[in-house]
């Protein structure tokens, strides 16, 4: 999401404008091909081992149906990946990744994630991007021919397109043709949770979240009576764990941290959806403790040891920052996490641009974890054997059959 709106505010930097389709495959999972699945795990060069062992386990599988007593025979099941298996959404991704090699000009580009996908295209004018979208489409080895040579189809009814466009851009915005039907510019849509719309305002976004707090907070004041009820104790863990994830996901990319106490005019960030959050807050801190709807906020939080609502976003924000300031070199984010003019830029801030402003950290200066590929091979062998005596000191042991097997795998001698 954040690759995203660096892409659209780069191209408004440059005078420029930028269509997207957000695409809607139907049943990834029921649809996938094994065949296809195992031959892309071969082209992305996965490891044989694993790539045999993914083979195996979507070979010969059946199910069977029980209910009411009932038992159906065995159904033999020849296509699809098993939904709901930890292993389905890492293979999925290298069932889709043909879509990324779709785009072949610095103008068009594509990203995915599982089955949320969309087509990207920079021009002059949204004409000219509607035919590129077009294109993309409909050329050989695009959209169209992936949605056939992979088994899934596209829901032509749920294509959203959106033109984004700065919001005192006079540019009109038609529609989009494509041979199965018209697509009509909408003002927003939502990607992986996050409404996007035309302008990156994110106000409706912010109103969403808004929302969806409040919905849980009132869900739970229904379960706290003076009477019965569940405790505080567990009233305060319904809202740290429910509440609170519902309200601030993505938080780091639609609202930016207050720098100040002042919640006034002159407040930095985004001061009224912070107020908006405080609010929420107040509700549930006044649920948890059994206080009056009148009782001061700052008071309501300490009383249920609680961070405001400022810090609490501070907070996630703070930590979502970090987290990308980690990210490995093959990342698409971390050339703009390193670069030294990201502070600087003045005109179509992102998300991100107002993070590296709020948090002065040098991203250089954060050790990184780094990721290294592990040989299947060497699992499960130990270059030493931990021993604790009755001493209690800990001895270590190099056991010499072990060292000559790993010695032996490493350089191809027996």
């Amino acid at each position: 999401m954040h690759l995203l709106a660096l892409r659209i505010k780069a191209a408004w930097h440059s005078g420029k404008v930028v269509a997207v389709l957000f695409l809607d495959i139907e049943g990834i999972f029921p649809n996938a091909v094994p065949e296809r699945l195992v031959h892309n795990l071969r082209k992305w060069r996965v490891p044989t081992k694993y790539t045999n062992f993914v083979s195996n386990m979507l070979h010969d599988r059946v199910t069977m149906l029980r209910f009411n007593g009932y038992s159906s025979n065995a159904i033999q099941i020849d296509n699809g990946i098993g939904q709901g298996d930890p292993l389905s959404m890492v293979l999925y991704q290298f069932y889709n990744a043909d879509l990324l090699d779709i785009p072949n000009s610095k103008d068009e580009d594509a990203m995915a994630f599982v089955d949320d996908a969309f087509m990207l295209a920079v021009a002059d004018s949204f004409e000219e991007a509607h035919i590129k979208l077009a294109d993309m489409m409909g050329r050989e080895g695009g959209v169209a021919e992936w949605s056939t040579t992979h088994n899934s189809p596209l829901e032509y009814s749920k294509l959203a397109l959106i033109d984004f466009a700065h919001r005192q851009s006079p540019k009109t915005r038609p529609p989009l043709h494509l041979p199965e039907r018209e697509v009509k510019p909408s003002t927003s849509t939502k990607y992986l949770g996050i409404i996007f719309d035309q302008n990156l305002s994110w106000r409706a976004q912010q109103a969403h979240a808004i929302k969806k707090g409040t919905i849980w907070a009132v869900q739970i004041r229904r379960i706290v009576k003076q009477a019965w009820g569940i405790t505080p104790k567990y009233i305060r863990w319904l809202y740290v764990s429910v509440t609170l994830p519902r309200a601030l996901y993505a938080v780091d990319l639609w609202c930016i941290p207050t720098q100040n106490d002042h919640s006034g005019p002159r407040a930095t960030g985004s001061a009224k959806v912070t107020r908006q959050l405080a609010m929420l807050q107040c509700a549930a801190t006044t649920a948890i403790i059994g206080g009056l709807r009148i009782s001061p906020t700052d008071v309501l939080d300490a009383c249920t040891f609680l961070l405001p609502a400022s810090m609490n976003i501070d907070k996630w924000c703070h930590r979502a920052f970090i987290r990308m300031a980690m990210l490995p070199k093959d990342h698409p984010l971390y050339k703009t996490m390193k670069s030294k003019h990201a502070k600087g830029i003045k005109h179509h801030h992102t998300a991100l641009h107002h993070l590296l402003d709020a948090y002065n950290l040098d991203p250089n200066s954060i050790k990184k974890i780094p990721v290294a590929p592990r040989n299947p091979n060497l699992i499960g062998l130990t270059l030493f054997k931990i021993s604790i005596p009755k001493t209690g000191t800990v001895q270590l042991e190099k056991p010499r059959m072990r060292w000559r097997r790993f010695k032996s795998l490493r350089t191809g001698q027996p």
